[in-house]
């Protein structure tokens, strides 16, 4: 299911979530990003990113050359157990579960048209398709719970403004990517209480992503599916019709 859109959804999924500022409850702490490196600020929302014990984001990846567009929403405790529901401008949509070392997955149609593995007819018969986690492959689009927060993005960051965010207070961090066309990420970090990482945007001359964080510490529950509505496809014959 490679696709240009996918391709860079994957970019930003991998990366791109260091930045930040001063850990403190008073609100006027954004003024103190006026005193303190852009590097600064992103090492702090790193840190904090890294000690979450769950969260959510959405994924919205558009090209302007064939305007397909790739969009998921992700619920992780960042370990063992995550939860993700995607789909593509070109039809195919899916849902998928992980834990631990299993991948539960619900495709629709055209999606098995087009994912990395081989499909056999059996596979339709259930909602959802049992595998382990070491099988999946690249075209899969599948996502691994654990996500390393920290920046794939390799150029000079500089401080933006203190400006609103859903009618929240945010600074703004850049960094241009040093490589030929290569993309700029901004970085929308909260301005009062802890510096989450509230939002990245990344833009080039064809793709445009914009990630957005939430449910920081929520209480996650994701549960495998029931029992009768899953095949394992380690039950199937290699040559299964």
């Amino acid at each position: 299911m490679g696709t240009k859109a996918s391709t860079a959804a994957l970019c930003l999924c991998v990366g791109a979530v260091t930045v930040g500022c001063a850990d403190t409850g008073d609100p006027a702490h954004a003024r103190t990003a006026e005193i303190r490196s852009a590097d600064q600020i992103l090492n702090e929302t790193d840190r904090t990113m890294k000690a979450l014990t769950s969260v959510t984001f959405t994924t919205d990846v558009s090209t302007t050359d064939s305007g397909r567009r790739y969009s998921s929403r992700v619920t992780t405790d960042l370990e063992h157990r995550c939860r993700m529901t995607a789909v593509w401008s070109q039809g195919a949509a899916m849902e998928q579960i992980r834990i631990g070392q299993t991948d539960y997955i619900h495709p629709n149609d055209a999606y098995l048209e087009l994912w990395g593995r081989t499909t056999v007819p059996a596979m339709r018969h259930k909602p959802w398709l049992k595998s382990p986690a070491s099988a999946a492959r690249g075209a899969d689009n599948l996502v691994d719970c654990a996500w390393p927060f920290s920046s794939i993005a390799k150029g000079r960051a500089t401080l933006g403004d203190v400006t609103e965010l859903d009618d929240k207070p945010v600074i703004s961090v850049n960094v241009k990517e040093e490589v030929a066309e290569g993309g700029v990420y901004t970085f929308y970090i909260a301005a009062e209480g802890k510096p989450y990482l509230l939002r990245i945007d990344y833009r080039t001359p064809r793709h445009r992503a914009i990630r957005k964080f939430s449910g920081f510490n929520d209480r996650l529950a994701v549960q495998s599916p029931a029992a009768a509505d899953v095949l394992d496809l380690s039950t199937l014959p290699s040559n299964a019709p």
